[in-house]
């Protein structure tokens, strides 16, 4: 009877609980409160509250000097890289240990030496310096490459990837490179070609590869390529383990560049806050008016020190010379026993449902399901046939006894029973977000229609005092709210990506847009030939212009869906409306925020894609792009998940937003510095009640906000998500103004705090609807997870992303980031930077070499 099947399914689903609880409490039987470090006795004794210090080529001049002045201040025990150890003194706090930067072996040692040393004490600097003057004759280290390179830029980054886990506990973690010491003034590198490193870099003189050495070329590379590193390893890990990464360039003699790296270390302002930051020494008038000894060098204006593809590309390849092995990305977990116990058991769960989804599902149009070893050897062939033992035969016999029985008895009657409960799907769900027209005619006479509109639309112009911002998604919703908060506020001007220019004119009707100040426009996110026209209006609408805002809002939710629906391009339409549409369309616009003062990009994501919180890392199915497989093979029918699994439509929602959070850091990370677009993400908070749950049971639409308001107090309304948006798009303090470029925003409150009328605007400010955040200064840069910051990652959505779109990105250093006279300036620094190169290649090189010599090169550059 259905009585009974139903009891018996309770039962199985309580043993099923009890088993998954087993996992996350099977740890606290021996569980106990942290306790005291063995070698805390040991570690006061050898260090007291002395800071950690390492310091490489410490019996160099300016070693022992730099060494000399750490010790004076009393708050460092310095560990000393010395090529020679029998000659140097060890003295209270100052430990000295071999290393010798010209043998990749001798780095490993010194590292392993000062990882048992230090015991469990972090260390609070690296201070990666090469003393050695100029030399003009070509050099050879141990490992065969050429002696400037490895000891300014190979042997530091070797020893940076295997101290950086060392590092992991200080408050004040920092890492200096030191640029080469030179006799005369060698700027750095406006061209860097890596073909020598690609080739390995082995008894070959020039990073390029050529054969003819060249000193100062050498040292100018080794200085960019310190820059690149510093660039690269901010971007990867300063927001990870919160160390600082630096470059210096050091004035003329020995007490003067002391003074300087003792700067560096001990300076307030080149901590947390400075990461990613190059200095040389102050300027006469900045150290009399402010005494200061060092300050910012702005000479990275030129953009090559901040080339992040560059830069990637020398850290691959540093590593496959080196052999360096980098440390991986850490999550960090509560000692809290009730957060472990929640954390195990849906770690578990996780693990089951991915199991299943990946041997069940497996991976349309890449590759037959994945099976597990025991079902793979039951329905093999004879030749075929895993021998298996007569437990796991009975177990597998039992498995597939079960699994028949389970879909024949008691999953057809739960879902009979959830249905009766619970109510039916929508037919949205079901079926499509897209609404099917039966009249196709219609359809796209409908489409001929709102294009047209666009098009009248475009040949308008904006007010020439207003901001401009391009919103998607204004029709309903968070974009419509946020749109409505743009215009109240009189300053913008804001044209809606919508793709129902009939339901948004009823919208602007009813809820009173000034339509001299919004332009809504035709945009069907699941075409990109529909987002290409849509720019193109765009472009035509603003004239001269700038754009001011962009902002990625559009999104559908679509977890009932069982199997996938796809684009007008043939791909995954959750992900292309949620994603890559936004990709294409930021990459047309790009160029057009060029003349703003402050121009921003802003991405709408979601807790769901930020697995380091309880809603995306706690709420199957969980956000992972894994390595990106399905979108590495084309991401188009049948590949649906960016993974190259089944499909999932709770998952597929997820993923994009993960994508695009990820994305708005590797376009900080890409960007920012040359363009001075401000790049961050955002989440408004919970809106319980917003359309985009359309697509749930009524049971849930109903009683979702009733949980979040008076359950979690994590509520948050539509109206006050609006005015979060708005802040994030003119709030001062989210923009270039203070640098806040590569952030992810959130708001902070008290548990249901300011429910009802209080939750409602005052005087331009907000007061907060719920435990998800206050009022207009509870925003706050909230920590990402590590899959969000993972720059290779970032690498690889950005390649195969620009692939599926077709989209054609501006370059970083092009002159129509800074003006025509800015981009000539530029232009003639690297000309006058090749001049150099050549003629003081004429000066070193014997003018009767053959083949074309410095004074042909010289004639042809200028």
């Amino acid at each position: 009877s259905i009585t009974t099947t139903m009891k018996s399914l309770h039962l199985l689903l309580l043993l099923s609980s009890i088993t998954e609880l087993a996992i996350g409490f099977q740890f606290m039987k021996n569980w106990k409160l942290p306790s005291r470090n063995k070698d805390q006795k040991l570690l006061e004794k050898r260090f007291g509250n002395k800071k950690l210090i390492v310091l490489t080529d410490a019996d160099s001049d300016l070693g022992k000097q730099t060494a000399k002045d750490l010790l004076a201040t009393g708050e460092y025990h310095v560990i000393g890289g010395v090529s020679n150890l029998p000659s140097a003194e060890q003295t209270e706090n100052f430990t000295p240990i071999e290393c010798d930067l010209d043998d990749f072996d001798s780095v490993r040692n010194f590292c392993s030496s000062i990882d048992d040393f230090r015991l469990t004490k972090p260390l609070d600097r690296l201070v990666c310096l090469s003393a050695e003057a100029e030399n003009d004759k070509l050099e050879w280290t141990k490992d065969n490459h050429e002696q400037t390179i490895q000891r300014n830029v190979l042997s530091p980054f070797l020893m940076t990837g295997l101290l950086l886990d060392g590092m992991d506990g200080s408050f004040d973690a920092r890492c200096t490179f030191v640029a080469p010491k030179s006799n005369s003034k060698v700027g750095f590198s406006t061209k860097l070609d890596l073909k020598g490193l690609e080739d390995g870099f082995s008894k070959t003189p020039m990073l390029d590869g050529s054969q003819d050495f060249n000193c100062e070329k050498t040292i100018a590379d080794a200085k960019l390529c310190q820059k690149l590193l510093k660039t690269f390893l901010h971007e990867k890990y300063h927001k990870l383990n919160h160390v600082t990464f630096s470059d210096i360039t050091l004035p003329e003699g020995n007490d003067d560049a002391s003074k300087c790296l003792l700067d560096v270390v001990q300076n307030p302002k080149a901590s947390v806050t400075a990461s990613g930051v190059s200095w040389k020494a102050a300027s006469a008038a900045a150290a009399e008016d402010n005494d200061d000894i060092i300050q910012i060098d702005e000479n990275e204006i030129y953009g090559k020190a901040i080339d992040i593809d560059k830069a990637h590309q020398l850290f691959q390849l540093s590593e496959q010379v080196t052999k360096a092995d980098w440390p991986k990305v850490k999550v960090v977990t509560s000692p809290c026993p009730t957060l472990y116990v929640i954390g195990a058991v849906t770690k578990a769960q996780v693990q089951k449902q991915e199991l299943k989804r990946m041997r069940e599902m497996g991976r349309p149009g890449i590759s037959e399901p994945d099976v597990v070893a025991v079902v793979a050897a039951t329905t093999a062939s004879d030749d075929e046939k895993v021998k298996l033992t007569k437990r796991q035969k009975v177990a597998a016999a039992v498995d597939k006894a079960a699994t028949f029985v389970f879909k024949k008895t008691v999953k057809p009657v739960a879902k009979t029973a959830t249905s009766k409960l619970l109510g039916e799907f929508p037919d949205e769900a079901v079926n499509n977000y897209i609404e099917d027209v039966q009249d196709e005619d219609v359809a796209q006479l409908e489409v001929d229609i709102f294009r047209q509109m666009s098009k009248e639309a475009s040949q308008q112009k904006p007010q020439a005092d207003k901001k401009l911002v391009v919103l998607t998604g204004t029709s309903s919703g968070l974009g419509k709210k946020a749109a409505l908060a743009l215009l109240r506020d009189g300053n913008y001007h804001v044209i809606g990506a919508v793709r129902d220019l009939d339901k948004m004119q009823a919208v602007a009707e009813i809820d009173r847009f000034p339509m001299d100040r919004f332009t809504p426009m035709y945009c069907e996110m699941n075409s990109f030939e529909s987002v290409r026209e849509f720019c193109d209006n765009v472009e035509k609408f603003r004239g001269d212009h700038p754009i001011d805002r962009v902002v990625c809002n559009t999104g559908i939710y679509q977890p009932s869906l069982r199997h996938a629906k796809w684009s007008m391009d043939g791909h995954e339409q959750t992900m292309q409306t949620n994603f890559l549409s936004h990709f294409l369309m930021i990459s047309k616009l790009m160029p057009s925020m060029a003349k703003s003062e402050d121009p921003r990009i802003t991405m709408v994501g979601s807790v769901t894609g930020n697995d380091n919180t309880v809603g995306g890392g706690g709420v199957y199915p969980i956000a992972d792009l894994h390595e990106l497989e399905g979108f590495e093979a084309g991401f188009s029918n049948p590949i649906a998940m960016a993974d190259g699994y089944g499909f999932i439509g709770a998952k597929a929602y997820k993923d994009s937003k993960l994508c695009l959070m990820i994305l708005a850091n590797f376009l900080h990370a890409k960007y920012h510095k040359s363009t001075g677009i401000a790049f961050s993400s955002m989440y408004p908070g919970c809106i319980a009640e917003s359309p985009l749950f359309r697509e749930k049971r009524a049971w849930f639409r109903a009683y979702f906000p009733i949980f979040m308001k008076f359950i979690t107090g994590g509520f948050v309304g539509e109206h006050e998500a609006g005015q979060r948006l708005y802040q994030v798009v003119h709030d001062p303090r989210c923009g270039t103004a203070k640098d806040k470029s590569g952030v992810y925003w959130s708001w902070n409150g008290g548990p249901r705090e300011g429910r009802g009328a209080e939750a409602l605007e005052k005087e331009g400010q907000i007061s907060g609807g719920g435990g998800a955040g206050g009022g207009w200064d509870s925003i706050f840069e909230n920590d990402q997870s590590g899959k969000v910051l993972n720059l290779e990652t970032g690498f690889q959505l950005f390649e195969h992303a620009t692939a599926i779109t077709g989209a054609e990105w501006p370059s970083p250093d092009s002159g129509v980031w800074s003006g025509e006279a800015s981009s000539m300036d530029k232009v003639m620094h690297e000309k006058l930077e090749e001049v150099a190169d050549v003629m003081h290649a004429f000066k070193v090189r014997d003018s009767s070499s053959p083949s074309k010599g410095p004074q042909e090169q010289l004639t042809e550059t200028i």
